[in-house]
């Protein structure tokens, strides 16, 4: 593809995905704050628990061949279909692993419950195996339409159901059952889309996946130490605090990341296969990197540190009283969260670069950094040590991440950090413009309209002194939002829906 049709590919993914992100976000972050107020810290504690395991033996699941699926120039039949039989012999041994050591982390945990939650959890892994093949082939093909739709019907079934199990107090289930609706109905709908089940065969083993075991093995690895210093705060505090506590920062850091998060799904649906293309074309990647990496810092820092600004407030208004302990744990969370999206788009520029090592080799890092702060702050001032060892020791992760990308791109390290100094000076003066508001009106307001202020004050200040300090940062981001919202065909060239098939 050439590429202007992959350029109109790519928006027409982007476009696709950003709609079926919003939308669903507009469905689920009400249902989300319900059943938050329903339910106890208790619950998202033990689930937060059985995640911890669950989670980790997941980044298996599809042992690196989705990635490596994607990346890969051809793929023929019996490659897919020798991959899903690796896939799923993967997961059913994983599953019955967990199946029998549930009660070993139950008991790990002192949480007798954990067993029975754990167990039933392993049903989530069986059914998205089934769709990781099909998966690759429709992000292969920059098919988005279908996997959007996927998506978004699976949040909305996923999150009806975990609304109506809290309704009916059924406490912690109320979130396992709502992870297998929507595992399910996403698998359903993607075999659907795919245009059938990529039927398993093992007839010639492991020989037709051969050539994608070695990328497959660097992304498996990157992944296993993605998750332990990503969840290695979690597996701490599970052991040195009770489970209500662990529940306050399991939902700050679930919130913390959730801007962060959807974008990365967006950004990684849609970058990573059109950069796996561009990694033969050393010039335009690099221009790549820069221009990805000033917009997702205009956004993240926007967002995120927005969210920190307004952090007590929103706990108030939202969550309710019962969660006030969550308020400060947000804050933390939600400051450092930028540098960790920014991180997460360097893994995902280098792996598709085709060179998965420098992932491996900063998440290897933060894999030794973070652990030890999160340890020594939780051991020096529990709840609240534990969440500001994120942003004191975060910085020094990103820079060799920073550092890493850079060199694998072919770009100077400044080339990396420049793009960052205006969102980072733009949210600085967002943040003092709401903590003056804060101040002033704390006494006069209440949470709720206290919190609609900060919001319209520090969007509006965000705005105007990014555009002040960085106008063609501005510029690019808008023009990016109008391509997405109004789609055209170059003179002669193909729609963007045209080229996404």
């Amino acid at each position: 593809m050439a590429n202007g049709g992959l350029r109109q590919a790519a928006l027409a993914g982007a476009r696709w995905t950003v709609a079926a992100k919003i939308g669903l976000q507009l469905i689920i972050w009400p249902v989300t704050i319900v059943v938050i107020r329903l339910l106890e810290p208790g619950d998202y504690g033990l689930l937060a628990m059985a995640m911890v395991t669950i989670g980790f033996v997941a980044l298996f699941s599809e042992i690196g061949l989705g990635v490596a699926l994607v990346q890969v120039n051809t793929l023929d039949e019996l490659v897919r279909r020798a991959a899903c039989a690796a896939i799923l012999a993967c997961n059913v041994v994983i599953a019955s692993t967990v199946f029998l050591l549930a009660p070993l982390a139950a008991d790990w945990f002192d949480e007798p419950e954990l067993t029975a939650v754990m167990r039933v959890l392993t049903l989530e892994l069986i059914i998205s195996s089934l769709a990781a093949v099909p998966q690759a082939q429709l992000e292969r093909q920059l098919q988005f339409k279908p996997l959007s739709i996927a998506a978004m019907a699976a949040g909305v079934s996923g999150s009806a159901a975990t609304l109506t199990m809290a309704l009916l107090d059924f406490g912690v289930w109320s979130l396992v059952i709502g992870n297998l609706v929507t595992a399910g109905v996403r698998t359903s709908l993607t075999i659907s889309y795919h245009g059938g089940v990529v039927w398993p065969s093992f007839r010639h083993r492991l020989r037709p996946i051969h050539g994608l075991v070695g990328f497959s093995g660097q992304v498996i690895a990157a992944r296993a130490l993605w998750y332990w210093y990503g969840q290695s705060d979690q597996i701490i505090l599970a052991r040195l605090l009770h489970a209500s506590l662990l529940g306050y920062y399991s939902v700050a850091a679930q919130l913390a990341m959730l801007p962060v998060g959807k974008a990365m799904e967006v950004i990684n649906r849609v970058a990573f296969p059109v950069l796996s293309r561009l990694q033969a074309t050393q010039g335009h990647l690099r221009n790549m990197h820069q221009r990805l990496t000033g917009l997702v810092a205009a956004y993240a820092f926007g967002a995120c540190w927005g969210l920190a600004a307004v952090a007590p407030e929103f706990v108030a208004a939202i969550l309710g009283d019962k969660w006030h302990v969550a308020a400060l744990p947000l804050m933390w969370l939600a400051a450092i969260a930028p540098l960790r999206m920014l991180s997460a788009l360097n893994n995902t520029i280098t792996t598709a670069a085709g060179v998965p090592k420098a992932s491996t080799i900063e998440l290897a890092f933060a894999g030794v950094v973070m652990p030890a702060a999160v340890l020594t702050g939780a051991w020096v001032d529990g709840l609240h040590g534990a969440c500001l060892a994120w942003p004191l020791a975060y910085p020094a992760v990103y820079l060799v991440s920073n550092a890493l990308t850079c060199h694998a791109v072919g770009n100077p390290q400044r080339v990396g950090l420049r793009p960052l100094a205006a969102p980072i000076g733009a949210a600085a003066a967002m943040y003092w413009c709401i903590w003056l508001l804060r101040a002033w009106y704390s006494a006069d307001l209440s949470p709720l309209w206290l919190l609609l202020a900060e919001i319209l004050a520090g969007a509006l200040s965000y705005v105007f002194v990014l555009r002040l300090v960085a106008p063609a940062l501005v510029n690019d981001a808008r023009t990016l939002m109008s391509e997405l919202l109004r789609p055209k065909a170059g003179p002669g060239g193909p729609s963007p829906e045209a080229s996404s098939q």
